[in-house]
Order: C-alpha cells, then sequence, then structure tokens
C-alpha cells in the first residue's frame, strides 16, 4: 500500500498543469455499454478501475462520430460498474448503446448541445478490434504534453434497514469515504514509449468496522506502451483489449501489423481480485487477430480471441474463445459478441456470453432497435460447477427525437436457467425547455418489472436547471414492490449541482434522501476533479 501512495504524493508534488490551448482540449475518455436502464438510472460496464469515480460530471459522446450528445453525473461507481444519471439536459440512451464518455472539459458559459467536439480521434472500444497505432512520431511535431486528470472526493451514507416484520428491529449503519484519484500519461517518457497509470487511494470508514482494510491504495493501470507503424508493445499492468473476463494484466503485450489487420499475443498474470496486488497465482495467455475496414459510409473492426488461464491455488482451470465484431453501414448498425467456454468437468463446450444488438435510423427523427443475449458467467469460487446462472434476455424499444426534447420506450422479456420468465418496460420522455421558463428542462420515466415472486412500479421525474456556469438537478422517486405478497412503498428525493471551482476544477455535489419500505437512507458525495 505505501508504494502506490508514494507514488502518487510524488506525482501530485511534481504534476504538470499545462496551459497551452492543446493541453486544455486534451481530456481522458473511455468506451462504455449501457447495461441497464432503470428510468433515469443508466448501468455501464465501467467503474474506477476504468477512471470513472462517483460524483464525476462526464461529457457524452455517441460512438466515434464526436457529437457531444450530453452530460450524466456518477452517481455510484464500483471497480468494474457505475450508474449514471442525467446532469442538465436528458438525451436518449437505451439498453446496448455504445457511449464515449470524456471528462468534463466545456467552457461554462456554453451548454453542452453547442459545445465544439473534442479530437476528432476516439479510441477503440474496450472490446473489439485493437487499437491501431495511436500515433506515430513525424518530425517537426513537438512531443505532446502529459495530461491526464487529478480527483478529490468524500462520500457518506447513513442508512437504517427495518428486519422483522411482527417486531421489526431498526440496524443503523455509516460509512464515509474521502478519495483521491490520479490518472496520467506521460508521451515519449523512455525513448518511444508511453507511460500510463491509473492509481486510487480512499479510507473507507463504516460503522462496525465492516468495510475491511479501512485503508486501501490501489493501481488500475501502470504500463508502458509503443505505438509504431507496425507493431504496438504494452509492459506493465494494463487491461486487455480482447478479452471480457479477467481483463487487467500483470504482464507483456505484442500486437504485430497494420491498421487494417494485426494478430498479437498477451502473456502473464491476473493481480489477486481482493486488492489488486500483484499475484503469480493465476497465470494466464492471449493469442488474438484483429481487422478494421471502412469507406465513405461504412465502417467494420472485429476480433478472434483465445484464452487460457491456469490457476496454480485449487481454482478451475478456464480456457475460452472469443469472437466480436462492429458494423455500421449508412443507417443501419449492427454487433455481436460471442464467448464459448470449455466445461472442466464434463470436457464439452457451452455458450456463456451472447449479445446480438442492432438499430435502424428510419427517420432523423425515429429509431428503432433491438437485441437477444444470454449470460451464464464463470464464477470459479462456487462449490462444484463454476458456471453461474443462466439469463436469456431479448430487448426491443424506439426512441423519437425532436428539436425540443425526446421521447422514448422499450421493453424486455427474459427468462432464466430454471425457465422462469421476467418482462419489462420503460417509458421516458424529455423536454430541453418547459414553455416560458428559460434554462428549465423536464424529464420523467415510468418503468415496470415482473417476475414469478413479485412485480416493481417506478416513476422519476426531474428538473434541470441551467444556473451557468453552473447546473442543477432536482429529481423524486417513487418505488413500490410487491414481492411474496407483501407491498413496499418508498420515496427518495434527490439534487445534484455541477459548478466551476477554482485553479481550473470543476465541482460537483451531490444529496439523495430515501425513506419508506424497509431502508431509509441519506447520502451526500462532494468532489472535485481536474483534466489537464
Amino acid at each position: 500500500m505505501r508504494a502506490p501512495l508514494t507514488v502518487l504524493v510524488l506525482v501530485l508534488a511534481v504534476l504538470p498543469w499545462p496551459r497551452s490551448a492543446e493541453a486544455q482540449q486534451t481530456t481522458p475518455h473511455i468506451t462504455v455499454r449501457v447495461e441497464q436502464v432503470a428510468g433515469s438510472s443508466l448501468y455501464i460496464n465501467a467503474g474506477t478501475r476504468n477512471g470513472v469515480a462517483e460524483g464525476d460530471t462526464l461529457t457524452v459522446r455517441r460512438d466515434s462520430t464526436g457529437a457531444v450528445r450530453g452530460r450524466l453525473v456518477v452517481l455510484a461507481s464500483s471497480d468494474t460498474r457505475s450508474v449514471l444519471t442525467f446532469a442538465g439536459r436528458p438525451f436518449p440512451v437505451t439498453r446496448g448503446t455504445t457511449l464515449v464518455l470524456q471528462l468534463l472539459r466545456v467552457p461554462a458559459e456554453m451548454p453542452p448541445e453547442v459545445a465544439p467536439a473534442a479530437a476528432p480521434t476516439l479510441p477503440s472500444p474496450e472490446r473489439g478490434a485493437v487499437a491501431p497505432a495511436e500515433r506515430v512520431a513525424e518530425r517537426g511535431v513537438p512531443p505532446r504534453p502529459a495530461h491526464g486528470r487529478v480527483s478529490f472526493g468524500l462520500s457518506g451514507v447513513r442508512s437504517a434497514t427495518r428486519v422483522g416484520t411482527v417486531d421489526p428491529v431498526s440496524v443503523g449503519r455509516t460509512f464515509a469515504t474521502p478519495t483521491t484519484g490520479l490518472d496520467l500519461t506521460v508521451p515519449d517518457a523512455i525513448g518511444p514509449l508511453q507511460l500510463r497509470t491509473s492509481m486510487y487511494l480512499a479510507y473507507r470508514y463504516s460503522s462496525q468496522d465492516i468495510v475491511q482494510p479501512a485503508m486501501t491504495a490501489r493501481v488500475y493501470a501502470a504500463s508502458l506502451d509503443g505505438d509504431f507503424r507496425r507493431f504496438r508493445i504494452r509492459l506493465g499492468r494494463f487491461h486487455s483489449p480482447v478479452a471480457s473476463y479477467g481483463g487487467f494484466w500483470d504482464g507483456a503485450l505484442l500486437r504485430v501489423g497494420g491498421q487494417g489487420f494485426g494478430i498479437g499475443v498477451i502473456g502473464g498474470f491476473e493481480p489477486d481480485r481482493w486488492d489488486e496486488h500483484p499475484s503469480l497465482s493465476t497465470p494466464k495467455t492471449t493469442v488474438f487477430m484483429d481487422a478494421t475496414g471502412g469507406g465513405s459510409d461504412w465502417s467494420w473492426n472485429g476480433s478472434v480471441s483465445a484464452h487460457a488461464v491456469r490457476p496454480t491455488n485449487g481454482l478451475p482451470d478456464h480456457t475460452f474463445f472469443e469472437t466480436s465484431q462492429r458494423l455500421s453501414a449508412g443507417p443501419v448498425r449492427f454487433n455481436d459478441e460471442l464467448q464459448v467456454d470449455r466445461d472442466p468437468g464434463s470436457g464439452g463446450w457451452r455458450v456463456t456470453r451472447l449479445r446480438l444488438r442492432g438499430s435502424l435510423q428510419l427517420a432523423s427523427w425515429l429509431n428503432l432497435h433491438g437485441g437477444v443475449g444470454r449470460l451464464e458467467p464463470w464464477l470459479p469460487g462456487l462449490p462444484g460447477s463454476p458456471f453461474g446462472f443462466r439469463s436469456d434476455r431479448a430487448d426491443a424499444g424506439l426512441d423519437v427525437q425532436a428539436p425540443g426534447g425526446f421521447a422514448a420506450l422499450d421493453g424486455f422479456v427474459g427468462r432464466d436457467g430454471s425457465g422462469s420468465r421476467t418482462w419489462g418496460a420503460t417509458g421516458t420522455f424529455a423536454l430541453n425547455r418547459l414553455p416560458g421558463l428559460a434554462g428549465v428542462g423536464a424529464s420523467a420515466s415510468v418503468s415496470r418489472w415482473s417476475g414469478a415472486y413479485g412485480t416493481t412500479l417506478s416513476a422519476a421525474p426531474s428538473l434541470s436547471i441551467n444556473l451557468a456556469p453552473a447546473w442543477l438537478r432536482l429529481g423524486y422517486r417513487l418505488s413500490r414492490a410487491d414481492y411474496l405478497g407483501r407491498s413496499t412503498v418508498s420515496h427518495a428525493v434527490d439534487g445534484s449541482l455541477d459548478f466551476p471551482f477554482a485553479a481550473g476544477f470543476r465541482g460537483s455535489a451531490r444529496l439523495r434522501v430515501q425513506l419508506g419500505g424497509f431502508l431509509t437512507s441519506q447520502s451526500f458525495n462532494l468532489g472535485l476533479y481536474r483534466a489537464f
């Protein structure tokens, strides 16, 4: 723990704060997928490991077009998952949508819908084809300065859970977590190699010492990358561009080939999943092949990879294959992902992850989308079979966009391994401006979920207010659950504020209060961050 903390302190002490126009326009960005939409809350497949921290406000772009869609604020974030909601005016987002998230770097006086697009070169998705060389040294071009972001945060939660029905007992818990994070990229750190680091330091106070250890320092990325014309190398700790399971490595990557086609190999060890410390107990190897293509109105990329994980700590061996591709052609977009695992018990093969998604833009204001999928996660710590519960799902929806707002309707049906069925639907609409109220927008959503054990219903209206140079959001949520013959109702109100701060920092504040049902809670989040 001392080593990451020492490095973090030293880097902060000597950190350059670029003032040039080029440096100010450079911001970190990641590509994520929306895995679930619940009212105005979006669940994505990225978290603190990817640099997404609770309280952050992010500029949003769709796919790699570079067009600004709006902004989202992070309500909660774990290692690999985050929950976000709209900051400012809502925009249509559906399950399966790919978004490019970028740290807020928009002049305070400019609303997001008219903000200039950042650099046109955006990253490839974390899964799919390996990105081509991000840059090739050219004579006469000055080296890009160090860039990244630094963040400071404080979050707290106080809750009381009622346990029992006849004579309920209230169980109280309190959590408080101050955090510091650093994402840093140093071009030409060692010759032509680029240094990339991502660190996170937190103290996690919990009543009754629920969370242990209280002090945690984690390094999610610390690698040297070299992108050349015909090959690419990566050394250290990094995230695999082609693996969905156990994507983090302590090892090396070598890719040979150009922008259109390449082959590669990754070798090394998986960090300890509990504390991210280096570990020699889980050696693994990946070989992959990727390709890209495109024309004036279409683009395609895809990859095929084989993976072998051979633990030495008694866990079962894991052998699996993955393929993925993405196609965009005019109004049509399609992507698929497939993973096939070898059963260590029977030796047979099974489809453990399948995702097929597509969309069709019928008009500039009307878009249809849908998809099917299967998930049977690999959980080697379980007794017996290492495969978790299987779930199948199909969904479809449409969204209508207009100059003054949008409306969307989405529905899904699902089935688990036991044959139990679920279904749900969500309707959302938003107005960029309420009549007669300049700078005030509104949105609302209604969701219903039904399964074998009960149903849930929620309604969530909200207001977004432009207090230039700040944005204020006020929201309310009504939830009702009828589960196993019992009915509970809860109410929640929340408010968030995103605002500029001194010395180039931006700040965010959020307060949420929930009442009713079995849980009463109050939570807050304060954050400061600066992209440089």
